[in-house]
């Protein structure tokens, strides 16, 4: 079920952290009572974007909010590429003490406490949306036997290895692997056919993910994906003519 707040916060920086080359994350104060569901993303604006009462979307970029509504801060995880869009030219500029806005805080993601084991499959800095999970299931695992979360990445590239390998549960288990062969392989042999899994990447990853899953026998019930339910039918649809190579 989706939740959604379209009040405009206006936040400052408070640090800007380089996870490795060209990934940052930014840590942004947290307005008092905001609260959110694990899992949620927002529109992240850069002030201005909304000048005369029109909407400059190439001001605004949807994110995932990898922290918890119990933290004292709210902070996400970018990429910059060479070619930066508008949005990461301006986002690149700020420094701390500055402001940005976000607004649409909505959640499609959150943990399903249904007694099944719940597992995460992420591509890159995918599991930037994989946190606030991992750390809300490490809080409270009712519900939940078992979370598997797999993430394929470079080595030199393991996005919070040290605060989610130093996590001490029985039930949790933190997978990388190296290339998408191998993820793929691995999900193939995975003996949790009756869990739930949250996808996150690229539209081909989703899409290699999801043909990959129902092909052993994962409804598409169970299948998680970060997006609203008209666009994730058309990525279901999509699926089930894609080419798995």
């Amino acid at each position: 079920m989706e939740n959604m707040d379209n009040k405009i916060y206006r936040v400052k920086i408070l640090d800007i952290k380089d996870e490795y080359k060209n990934v940052k994350t930014y840590t942004l104060e947290k307005p008092e009572g905001l609260s959110w569901d694990e899992g949620s993303s927002f529109h992240l604006a850069i002030p201005g974007f909304n000048e005369g009462g029109e909407v400059n979307k190439k001001l605004v970029h949807h994110l995932s909010i990898n922290t918890l509504d119990d933290e004292d801060t709210v902070s996400f995880t970018t990429k910059f590429s060479i070619r930066k869009s508008d949005f990461k030219k301006a986002l690149a500029e700020k420094k701390v003490g500055d402001y940005l806005e976000f607004f649409k805080i909505k959640c499609h993601m959150k943990l399903r406490r249904e007694g099944r084991p719940l597992v995460l499959l992420s591509m890159g800095i995918g599991l930037t949306t994989m946190r606030p999970l991992i750390n809300k299931f490490k809080k409270n695992p009712t519900g939940i036997p078992e979370l598997v979360s797999i993430n394929v990445n470079r080595k030199e590239n393991h996005l919070f290895e040290a605060e989610i390998s130093s996590i001490d549960n029985a039930l949790f288990k933190q997978v990388w692997v190296e290339s998408r062969r191998d993820f793929f392989e691995m999900v193939k042999q995975m003996e949790v056919r009756n869990g739930i899994f949250y996808v996150v990447g690229s539209n081909e990853f989703l899409l290699d993910c999801i043909y990959s899953l129902r092909k052993l026998g994962v409804a598409d019930e169970d299948i998680m994906i970060d997006l609203k339910e008209k666009k994730r039918e058309l990525m279901f649809k999509a699926a089930e003519n894609h080419i798995f190579l």
